[in-house]
């Protein structure tokens, strides 16, 4: 049987919402998954009884930090690897509902759609598809096919963010060739909505990565030609058959 990794950064207490089965949490280790869990703990948090399958300590941003991450766990054994913030909820069900469908289409890079709020609207739930192909995932909740998540890698290897890691998930998809998927028959949901990081920083970090850093980091190792977009678009999509 295939089986998914999901990687977490976390120092808290998963979070529970009456919209998801809170006896098969996402980080519940229960038989018959299809989906393993390791939590990255970066402070002397301990994680729960019956949570996680891996526990690993270290200290880092989030995608700054990765690369070290990968060098830790045995990602190649997997064929999805996802990398999580740990303020999202789902359950075990969800999960495997969109790792079914992902296989199925043999997608390289998706997310589950939002139930919270979010300020780009495709990737908001919409009941009427199964799912919808776009230019764009946050990096929330992204999980990558195997060889994708080793071009993945690649990238964060060569860029480093700043303290807010703010605009990769804007030029992921011209960097991978593709485009992403927002699996629309399975739900999850972002429990905190506010940053607690300099907005003002993030923005200017974004700017520098997409007008300058980028464009010329695609064409002197690709030979690609970048302009500058920040349009999130829905290209096409499965639409639900109607019973």
């Amino acid at each position: 049987m295939n089986k998914a990794l999901i990687i977490t950064p976390t120092g808290c207490p998963y979070f529970l919402d009456e919209e998801f089965d809170k006896d098969n949490h996402w980080v519940f280790r229960k038989p018959g998954r299809s989906f393993e869990t390791c939590a990255v703990i970066f402070n002397d948090f301990e994680p729960e009884p019956g949570t996680y399958d891996m526990v690993i300590h270290h200290k880092g941003r989030k995608w700054s930090m990765l690369p070290e991450i990968a060098n830790k766990v045995k990602w190649e054994n997997y064929d999805y690897i996802a990398y999580f913030d740990d303020d999202y909820c789902t359950d075990i069900q969800s999960i495997e509902t969109a790792l079914s469908i992902a296989r199925r289409h043999d997608m390289g890079y998706f997310q589950q759609s939002l139930t919270s709020w979010t300020v780009y609207p495709i990737l908001e739930h919409n009941p009427d598809f199964v799912f919808t192909e776009t230019n764009f995932t946050e990096l929330g909740v992204p999980f990558f096919r195997n060889d994708i998540f080793r071009k993945v890698l690649r990238f964060f290897t060569d860029y480093k963010p700043g303290n807010a890691e703010w605009g990769m998930d804007k030029v992921l998809c011209f960097y991978l060739q593709m485009n992403a998927h927002i699996i629309h028959a399975s739900k999850i949901k972002h429990m905190r909505r506010e940053s607690s990081y300099d907005k003002t920083e993030g923005f200017r970090e974004m700017d520098y990565l997409m007008r300058e850093w980028f464009p010329k980091y695609m064409k002197d190792k690709f030979n690609l030609d970048y302009q500058y977009d920040d349009r999130q678009v829905e290209f096409a999509g499965l639409k639900k058959v109607s019973s």
